[in-house]
């Protein structure tokens, strides 16, 4: 049975307000949903393998506009909750870009797909994909999912200053709006433990966006102002659902027991809503 989140708790509440306003929006379409440039790369990336999805969109309008498919880049190396819920029958753990292929494969006969699975951060990831890219200025099209995608952007958008000598990507975005529900899912892990995984997340991407903690070391500023009820609803995040920092000596501890636990219980569980999305993905493409 799926685990259930109570959507009316007040902690949702600021999550959502906090999802929904750092969210970097669709820039590479026109409004008849046709491609405004024709893509070299076209990028999936992180650990929700729906931006995988989102890229097989992204790649089928470019076959059909332009002939071609790009080449797709599965981007991500081993995170903190990646670990757990890649881990193989045998022992080993994928990475997520190896994971993102394989879904990837499942979606479409892409001929072209590379993974660049050794950084374990944003930045790091993003610095295998300018290195990969080497200085090209065709475009590349991110597909990452709403709430990774203005944390990447201003990511990318520091890129020249965080890795001197490097050129600036010529970036757009594909980011498809997604409900607290589309978020909460049991492949991604992300509804696990009553969704303490996303809460979490909403902490942190406040802690990433709504602070200058990150600014002129990891990425650019945000580029617009914040109104009041999203920082109190960053505040309050920052306040029950911390980023690597305890509330108490025993919480931390106390939280990762929950989590761990949670992905052993549901680890097959996980696996087949994984086969029911990918199968709702190709009936959809």
């Amino acid at each position: 049975m799926k685990p259930v989140v109570d959507l009316k708790d007040y902690s949702w509440k600021t999550a959502e307000i906090i999802f929904d306003f750092f969210k970097k929006e669709t820039d590479c379409l026109d409004a008849q949903g046709n491609l405004l440039v024709a893509p070299k790369y076209v990028v999936c990336i992180d650990d929700d393998m729906v931006s995988a999805y989102y890229a097989a969109i992204i790649m089928n309008k470019a076959l059909k506009q332009f002939g071609t498919y790009p080449v797709l880049l599965c981007a991500g190396g081993v995170g903190m909750l990646s670990k757990y819920l890649n881990k193989q029958a045998d022992g080993t753990v994928i990475s997520e870009g190896e994971k993102l292929k394989r879904v990837c494969l499942r979606l479409g006969d892409f001929p072209q797909i590379v993974v660049l699975e050794k950084g374990n951060n944003t930045g790091a990831v993003l610095k295998e994909i300018i290195d990969y890219v080497n200085s090209d200025t065709d475009a590349v099209i991110f597909c990452p999912t709403q709430r990774m995608s203005k944390r990447l952007e201003r990511t990318v958008a520091f890129s020249t200053k965080q890795f001197p000598g490097s050129k600036a990507l010529n970036a757009y975005w594909y980011v498809h709006g997604e409900s607290l529900s589309d978020m909460l899912q049991l492949y991604n892990g992300k509804i696990l433990a009553g969704g303490l995984p996303l809460l979490s997340e909403a902490a942190a991407l406040y802690d990433r966006l709504g602070t200058d903690k990150y600014v002129g070391l990891y990425q650019a500023e945000y580029d617009g102002n914040i109104p009041k009820y999203v920082r109190f609803a960053g505040y309050y995040l920052a306040q029950n659902y911390p980023v690597r920092v305890p509330r108490s000596f025993f919480s931390a501890p106390l939280q990762f027991l929950k989590m761990y636990s949670s992905i052993v219980w549901y680890r097959k569980a996980i696996a087949v809503d994984l086969e029911a999305k990918i199968h709702t993905w190709r009936e959809a493409l």
